[in-house]
């Protein structure tokens, strides 16, 4: 059982690893698209792209069994930080 156990651990710490990697990635892309739009006089926030990335999150997220409300939390905290590292450009 304890085996079993310190296995589930390892593969949450792996799963765990890799959305931070994921995290990174996606932020370091987000600094240079504020960039871009900076250069290009754009607004930071461009609403229907937010609810056309909504929407396409919650329909993937549906597919892998997480919650709408889950799934709309995260990309909300995400989306928020996405502002704010734009907002430094």
């Amino acid at each position: 059982m304890n085996n079993k156990l310190n296995q589930l651990r390892v593969k949450i710490d792996g799963a765990d690893r890799a959305l931070l990697k994921a995290l990174g990635v996606r932020f370091k892309a987000v600094k240079e698209l504020g960039y871009l739009k900076k250069k290009l006089r754009m607004p930071i926030v461009q609403k229907s792209r937010w609810n056309q990335v909504m929407k396409d999150r919650l329909k993937k997220a549906k597919k892998v069994n997480l919650s709408r409300s889950f799934t709309k939390a995260i990309f909300n905290l995400i989306q928020d930080e996405a502002i704010r590292i734009q907002k430094k450009r």
